[in-house]
C-alpha cells in the first residue's frame, strides 16, 4: 500500500476486500479498517458541519457564512458541488456530523455520517411538555415510551436511506451526560434519582440504591459504575435494535462520548455497536484511545480541533487547545491525526469543523477559529495543506508502514 495505490470512487485503497455495496468493518493483521461499498480499504477522514447555513449569530437570524456563500456561489446547489470538490481535493472522504447530505452526491462521492439525536430527542420532547418539572438530563431509557419514540424516529430518519451507498453509518446521539463533566459533577445514578417522582427511571434508580444497601453504598465509584452498566446496556441494546430494524444495511457508529464514561458503559457499547465513537479535544489522543479500544470494537474520533489566535476571532468560547499561529495549528493537526492512526483500533478522525464560527458567537456563544475556511469562505492554506498531506498517507500510517519523509 503506497500513496500511489489505486483508489475506489470512495477514496479507499482498491482491491482490498470483497465489495458489499455498503460500508462495513473488518480486521486485517490485527488492525481495524472500514471497507467501502466497492471493497476499498477505507479510513473515515471527515469534516463536521459542512453546511451552507452554518451558525446563526447568537440571538439573531443572521448567518454570515450563508450570506458569503450566497454572494460567491449564487445558489446552494453550486455551493454543494464546490464544497464537495474542495473537500475531496484535500483528501477528505466523509461528511461528519451535522453536515448537509446533499454535498455527498453533489460532486466527488463522499460518505455521510448523520446524527440522529435518537435518544436525547426523547428527553428534549419530554422537557418541552413538562416545563414545570425537573429537567430530564439523560433520557429515561426505562420508560416504556422511550422504545416507542426511538423506533419511530429511526423509521422516519433511517428507513428512507436504507439503500443509499453513501451512508457510512448513523451516529445515535452526541455527548450524552454519562456522568461528571462540564455540565455538572453528578454521576449518572444521581441524574436518574433526580428524575420526576414515580418515573420509571427514578424507580429503577431507587430500587438499585435499595439493592446496594442505601445511598452511601450505592453512590460509591463501584456503585456508580454498576448503575451505568444497567443504563448502558438498555441504551445501546434498544437504540441499535431500533436503527437496525429501520435500516439493516448501514453501520451504527455510537453516541459520540464526550469524556471517558464509566467503564461499564464502554463495555455495553462494545457489545452492541459496529463502531464506537468519541470526541477528544486533547492535544494528543494517544492516552485516551485505549480506554475506548478496550471495548473490542473499532473506534472513530468524532470531533477534535485546534484554534489559532492569529485568525482574528475571540477564541474565548469553545473546546480544544488554542495555539498562536496557523502554522502551529497545522502542525498540531498532523501530530494529532498521526498519533490517532497509529492505534490499530482507530478507523477515522473527524475535524471540527468546516467554517469558522462568527466572532459575535453562535447559538451557544462559541466564537472560535475552528474552520478549514473563514467566515468569508477563504481557505486556511497551511492547515488544509497539512490535512491533504496527512490524508494521503493515512492508510500507510495505520497499517504501520514506513512513510516517506
Amino acid at each position: 500500500m503506497t500513496q500511489a495505490s489505486a483508489r475506489t470512487r470512495w477514496g479507499g485503497i482498491a482491491g482490498s476486500f470483497p465489495a458489499s455495496g455498503f460500508f462495513r468493518v473488518t480486521q486485517s493483521d490485527g488492525v481495524w479498517w472500514l471497507a467501502d461499498p466497492d471493497g476499498g480499504r477505507f479510513l473515515s477522514k471527515g469534516v463536521n458541519t459542512v453546511w451552507f447555513g452554518q451558525d446563526e449569530i447568537q440571538g439573531t437570524q443572521r448567518v454570515p457564512y450563508a450570506d458569503t456563500c450566497a454572494r460567491k456561489y449564487g445558489s446552494i446547489e453550486v455551493w454543494r458541488a464546490a464544497a464537495a470538490r474542495r473537500l475531496a481535493g484535500w483528501g477528505f472522504n466523509t461528511l461528519g456530523s451535522w453536515s448537509d447530505m446533499g454535498v455527498a452526491t453533489a460532486g466527488p462521492p463522499l460518505a455521510s455520517t448523520p446524527n440522529l439525536d435518537l435518544a436525547m430527542s426523547f428527553a428534549w420532547e419530554w422537557n418541552d411538555r413538562h416545563r414545570d418539572l425537573p429537567r430530564m438530563e439523560f433520557p429515561d431509557v426505562f420508560d416504556p415510551d422511550f422504545e416507542t419514540h426511538i423506533r419511530r424516529r429511526a423509521q422516519e430518519n433511517c428507513a428512507v436511506h436504507a439503500d443509499a451507498p453513501h451512508i457510512l453509518g448513523w451516529f445515535i446521539d452526541n455527548e450524552l451526560r454519562w456522568g461528571s463533566d462540564w455540565r455538572g459533577n453528578d454521576p449518572l445514578l444521581k441524574l436518574f434519582l433526580n428524575h420526576t417522582p414515580d418515573s420509571p427511571g427514578r424507580n429503577t434508580a431507587n430500587e438499585f440504591v435499595r439493592s446496594r444497601g442505601g445511598d452511601a453504598a450505592a453512590l460509591t465509584v463501584d456503585g456508580a459504575d454498576a448503575f451505568a452498566a444497567l443504563v448502558g446496556e438498555r441504551y445501546f441494546a434498544l437504540t441499535v435494535a431500533a436503527i437496525k430494524a429501520a435500516d439493516p444495511n448501514h453501520l451504527v457508529l455510537g453516541c459520540r462520548f464526550a469524556l471517558p464514561p464509566p467503564a461499564s458503559a464502554v463495555a455495553a457499547a462494545g457489545r452492541h455497536l459496529d463502531v464506537l465513537t468519541f470526541n477528544c479535544y486533547e492535544e494528543d489522543p494517544g492516552a485516551v484511545i485505549p480506554g475506548y479500544a478496550v471495548s473490542g470494537r473499532p473506534c472513530l474520533i468524532g470531533e477534535f480541533a485546534f484554534r489559532g489566535d492569529d485568525a482574528g476571532l475571540p477564541n474565548t468560547r469553545g473546546a480544544g487547545p488554542r495555539v498562536a499561529t496557523q502554522r502551529e495549528r497545522s502542525q498540531s493537526y498532523r501530530r494529532y491525526v498521526s498519533a490517532a492512526l497509529r492505534h490499530p483500533a482507530i478507523v477515522g478522525t473527524h475535524w471540527f469543523e468546516h467554517a469558522d464560527q462568527p466572532a459575535e458567537g453562535r447559538f451557544d456563544g462559541e466564537n472560535s477559529n475552528y474552520g478549514t475556511v473563514d467566515i468569508n469562505d477563504e481557505v486556511y492554506a497551511e492547515l488544509t495543506a497539512a490535512m491533504t498531506a496527512v490524508n494521503a498517507e493515512a492508510e500507510a500510517l495505520h497499517a504501520g508502514e514506513a512513510l516517506q519523509a
